[in-house]
């Protein structure tokens, strides 16, 4: 009779956190083989608490700072349930013009916006965003559902792709030291020239929503 082993088992290590897409998804309706829809699924994981991020998503001088693309954004911004907003996002000499309002407000964990782009596509579509802490970081999950076109999708798809670092360089910028804000050190100036909007890799799945 065999003896018992004393080995011990250890159990698989958690994948480490990882930064991920954006990813464009083809949603199949299991009611409709033909109708499909379109939406962009992110994620991103920033070393500052959750009040952190998701004030970045709540005040308008922060949304100037990051949700831009190669200039300045102008932003208007009421953060409750319901309150509106206006982007005007300038690439070279077209100006995107994006409305719409806040559907859901639940600090530091939620936010969801009704988003349309004028002069695009005037279908509204939907952002939720979710926060969440993990192994000491903040986890962002964006998903932007119910994208009109493919086209729009695409680019929906290089937006949140610069946005999206261009928030954790805000962050980051955020949470240096207290001393440096004050300029208790010295500090350089550099000018520096706006990198251009990021192409990112299109990966596509599809799914069968239930």
């Amino acid at each position: 009779m065999p003896l018992p082993s004393s080995e011990t088992r250890l159990a698989p290590s958690p994948s480490p956190a990882r930064d991920d897409g954006p990813v464009l998804e083809c949603i199949t309706a299991a009611t409709d083989a033909g109708d499909q829809q379109l939406r962009i699924r992110a994620r991103r994981l920033y070393p500052v608490s959750r009040d952190q991020v998701f004030a970045a998503w709540t005040r308008r001088a922060a949304w100037d700072s990051w949700l831009r693309l190669r200039a300045r954004s102008r932003a208007t911004l009421a953060p409750y349930r319901g309150g509106a907003f206006r982007l005007e996002l300038a690439e070279g000499p077209t100006i995107h013009v994006i409305s719409g309002a806040i559907t859901e407000l639940r600090a530091p964990e939620f936010l969801s916006l009704a988003w349309v782009h004028h002069g695009k596509n005037d279908q509204c579509s939907m952002i939720e965003l979710s926060t969440r802490d993990r192994h000491g970081l903040t986890e962002l999950t964006l998903v932007h559902g119910q994208i009109g076109s493919r086209r729009e999708a695409s680019w929906l798809m290089r937006l949140w792709s610069t946005a999206l670092d261009r928030l954790g360089d805000y962050l980051a910028e955020g949470a240096e030291p207290a001393a440096a804000r004050r300029g208790d050190c010295a500090a350089t100036i550099v000018h520096a020239t706006e990198p251009e909007m990021q192409r990112p890799r299109v990966r596509t799945t599809y799914a069968r929503s239930a």
